[in-house]
């Protein structure tokens, strides 16, 4: 399923994709600013893997991955405590930007000029938004190769 989307047609591709896959575990990955949280509040029953992951972890880990600039390294430590912490149940979609334990994966993808505009919006890094953009699209590619889930690619247009 590949296609561009207007949000509220965005919405209704995650509801119909959420539907078919009501009784697996979806996993909906996007970079920072790409709309994650404005969705996720859109529709019910949806987890955010931050909120997830992030009341669980120290204080040290918390100073580690919100560091600037993003590195690869804080990807991996942000990886390496999403699968201890985060747990997607069935008929609950977890958005975030890691790919967990799930059967379906749904990947949220933006233009660079909207992304720009979406970051400059929330006062993000766009540098850093692209480089955790290219780490997720690695992420997606290798667990691709493994054809174990469903995949969905979204490209998103607002």
């Amino acid at each position: 399923m590949s296609d561009i989307f207007k949000t509220t047609e965005t919405i209704n591709t995650l509801k119909a994709i959420f539907e078919k896959h009501k009784d697996e575990r979806v996993c909906v990955l996007g970079t920072m600013c790409v709309g994650k949280n404005t969705i996720l509040e859109q529709i019910p029953g949806c987890v955010d893997m931050d909120s997830e992951t992030f009341s669980k972890i120290t204080r040290e880990e918390a100073e580690f991955i919100n560091q600037t600039p993003w590195t690869k390294e804080i990807g991996d430590e942000v990886d390496r405590l999403v699968y201890k912490y985060a747990k997607i149940m069935p008929g609950c979609p977890m958005f975030g930007t890691v790919i967990v334990d799930c059967e379906a994966v749904v990947y949220l993808d933006i233009s660079d000029d909207l992304h720009m505009e979406h970051c400059k919006k929330r006062g993000a890094s766009f540098e850093d938004a692209k480089k955790m953009k290219e780490a997720i699209e690695g992420d997606w590619n290798n667990h691709k190769e493994k054809n174990d889930k469903v995949f969905y690619y979204v490209m998103l247009t607002e």
